[in-house]
């Protein structure tokens, strides 16, 4: 098959775009023609080093907007749309929209403006042929309007959680197959690792999904001035970072001066392998502090890193709630927290307990197998297999 495959962020190499990549690796790994849409020429070399994922075999082609990557989507047998919050319309036989999140929840204010404009728009355009003004009115209705007729005309709609699933079909009004994002292991080397890590992009919380790294470092440094933890121990903060956040990663570094918390930026996909074999224990805050019926959008929605840590037998204490609680059981294979002290509680208990650390190491690893990459393959290729049957296409 002809297939397209459509990020607007490739260059963000974040989570979104590690997903996109599968897709796109799978897919030629199949045999298919694999295109990647996206603004700017993807970088392989770069795509392998931070993402750990192979595109070599996939050609670009550039597309800067949603509209540009319809049509484009007219030349495949199928277009998997992965951009956050795009309403792309497909025009390929087949197609899929991979959701990462569908959006912020609108306010009573918000919903009635838009039912105002979707009645105003049915009318005037109802009215046939109109004068320059009243068209002008009609048009801005269109714009106000909450419009999402073009979630029907996918193929499949896939969600990256139960959580994101939820959203979706409260959001949307539709029901969404849950992909889960696949994870490829870290090898462990090291089984006295004595640092806990958190690994995560780092956004200023202007920008409403903060990883909360903040939180971590100001608990860690309280905790190391209130006579804890046992000597030998550091946290280590890893992540991507614009230029729109650098105020946020230079007052991370002015906070961990003169402790054992370090925060180091849009390293080699190398470095964090290393960190991932070397350390012990994962912190996770994303949605810590936030309110999960107003702003689900700030929640971890899955939760990439936290599976990373996991298969390469960290123990992860994650904030209980959305993504990272669905993918860890709680005193099972890792712990939940929802407050500072029982994310310090948690920590130095497993700290204090090797023999508890090192069962939880082990349940942590089975549990990351089931959203390795082969998994996704699978899933992909059931999904894409019902699809062809349903579209009378050629199967994967």
């Amino acid at each position: 098959m002809r297939v397209a495959v459509y990020n607007l962020y490739w260059t963000t190499l974040g989570g979104g775009e590690q997903v996109a990549a599968a897709f796109a690796e799978h897919m030629v790994a199949a045999g298919h023609d694999v295109t990647l849409l996206g603004p700017d020429d993807v970088d392989h070399q770069i795509v392998k080093r931070r993402l750990g994922r192979d595109l070599s075999g996939c050609s670009w082609m550039r597309v800067t907007d949603d509209l540009e990557a319809s049509a484009a989507s007219e030349s495949a047998d199928l277009f998997i749309n992965c951009t956050y919050l795009s309403s792309a319309i497909p025009k390929s036989p087949l197609s899929i929209y991979y959701v990462h999140f569908p959006g912020v929840p609108p306010t009573p204010r918000q919903r009635l403006l838009a039912s105002g404009a979707n009645l105003g728009h049915r009318l005037l355009d109802a009215s046939g042929r109109l004068p320059a003004p009243v068209a002008g009115v009609r048009d801005g209705l269109a714009r106000r309007r909450r419009d999402l007729s073009w979630v029907g005309m996918y193929s499949r709609i896939a969600a990256n959680s139960e959580f994101t699933a939820r959203w979706v079909e409260r959001l949307w009004g539709t029901a969404a197959e849950i992909l889960y994002p696949p994870v490829s292991p870290s090898a462990r080397t090291d089984q006295d690792g004595t640092a806990v890590l958190s690994i995560g992009r780092f956004f200023d919380r202007s920008f409403g999904h903060c990883k909360k790294q903040d939180v971590l470092v100001d608990a860690w440094s309280e905790w190391e001035s209130s006579g804890g933890p046992p000597s030998g121990w550091r946290l280590r903060l890893l992540g991507g970072a614009d230029a729109a956040s650098r105020d946020y990663v230079l007052d991370l570094r002015r906070r961990t001066i003169e402790t054992r918390a370090s925060v180091e930026v849009n390293v080699e996909r190398q470095v964090i392998t290393d960190a991932l074999a070397t350390s012990a224990i994962f912190w996770h805050a994303g949605g810590f502090g936030e309110d999960p019926d107003r702003h689900p959008d700030r929640f971890e929605h899955f939760g990439i890193a936290v599976v990373e840590a996991m298969a390469a037998g960290c123990v992860p204490v994650v904030y209980g709630a959305a993504g990272p609680a669905e993918i860890v059981s709680d005193g099972v294979d890792g712990f939940h927290w929802t407050t500072v002290p029982g994310l310090i509680t948690a920590t130095r208990r497993l700290i204090d307990e090797p023999e508890l650390r090192a069962r939880m190491s082990a349940a942590a690893i089975a549990r990351a197998g089931e959203f390795s990459f082969a998994a996704f393959g699978q899933r992909l290729k059931s999904m894409i297999d019902r699809l062809a049957v349903e579209n009378s296409q050629p199967s994967l």
